[in-house]
C-alpha cells in the first residue's frame, strides 16, 4: 500500500483528502505524527490566508523540509487551493507576505471589482494543456472540478501553468507545474467527487518509484 504524506499544518481540508486517499487504497500519514516526510508523494493542502499559512508553516518548523522534499526530483509534491498559491513567491492577501518561491509568480485576489461576488464557489469546467511530464492529466481536460477561492496565483513564465478556468469571463490559473515532480491545483480534487478521486489515483499511480 502507497504511503502518502498529508502536511498537518491548522489550515488543511484534512479530513476529506485523507477519506479519499484512503477510498483510492492508499496509505496517508500525517506530517504531525512523526515530523517526516517518509514518502516520495506529498500533498500541501489549505484553506485560508495565505499570510496566516506561511507563519504557521514557520511556526511549526516546516519550511525547510518541504523545500528539501520538493528539490529532490523522485520526489512528488501535490499542493491543493492555498496550498498551490505557498508554491509562489509572495501574496497580496491580507499583507504582502512572501511565500515558499517554488515557483516564480504572485497571488492576487481573483477580482477587485466591487460587483462580483467572492469566493468564487462551484463547478468549472477546467481546461488541461499538460507538459511532458504531466501529459497523463490530458484526460481530464474539459472536466469540472470543484473551485472555492477568492484569491489566484499568477505565473510569471508560461511554462509553469498547465490549466485554466473561467472566472466572469477572464481566465485564470487552475493548474500549475515545475520540471517534472510539481504540481498544484486550485480545485478540490477531494471535494471534486469521482472526477478527483480519479485525478488523485492517476496522479499518484504515475508518482510511484
Amino acid at each position: 500500500m502507497k504511503s502518502v504524506t498529508i502536511i498537518d499544518y491548522g489550515m488543511g481540508n484534512i479530513k476529506s483528502l485523507y477519506n479519499s486517499l484512503k477510498f483510492l487504497g492508499f496509505n496517508p500519514v500525517f506530517y504531525s505524527e512523526n515530523n517526516n516526510i517518509k514518502s516520495n508523494i506529498c500533498i500541501l493542502p489549505g484553506v485560508g490566508a495565505f499570510n496566516q499559512a506561511m507563519k504557521l508553516l514557520e511556526e511549526k518548523k516546516i519550511l525547510n523540509d518541504l523545500n528539501n522534499f520538493a528539490k529532490n526530483k523522485k520526489n512528488i509534491l501535490l499542493g491543493i487551493c492555498l496550498g498551490m498559491q505557498l508554491f509562489f513567491e509572495k501574496s497580496s492577501e491580507n499583507s504582502n507576505t512572501i511565500g515558499l518561491g517554488i515557483i516564480d509568480g504572485k497571488v492576487k485576489k481573483l477580482s477587485t471589482k466591487q460587483k462580483d461576488i467572492l469566493p468564487n464557489v462551484g463547478w468549472f469546467e477546467t481546461n488541461i494543456n499538460p507538459n511532458k511530464s504531466f501529459n497523463y492529466l490530458k484526460e481530464f481536460d474539459g472536466q469540472k472540478f470543484y473551485y472555492v477561492h477568492s484569491y489566484v496565483a499568477e505565473p510569471t513564465e508560461e511554462i509553469n501553468q498547465i490549466a485554466t478556468s473561467v472566472y466572469n469571463g477572464k481566465n485564470f490559473c487552475a493548474m500549475t507545474v515545475k520540471d517534472s515532480n510539481i504540481i498544484g491545483t486550485q480545485f478540490h480534487p477531494e471535494k471534486s467527487s469521482k472526477i478527483g478521486l480519479d485525478f488523485l489515483e492517476i496522479l499518484i499511480k504515475n508518482s510511484i518509484n
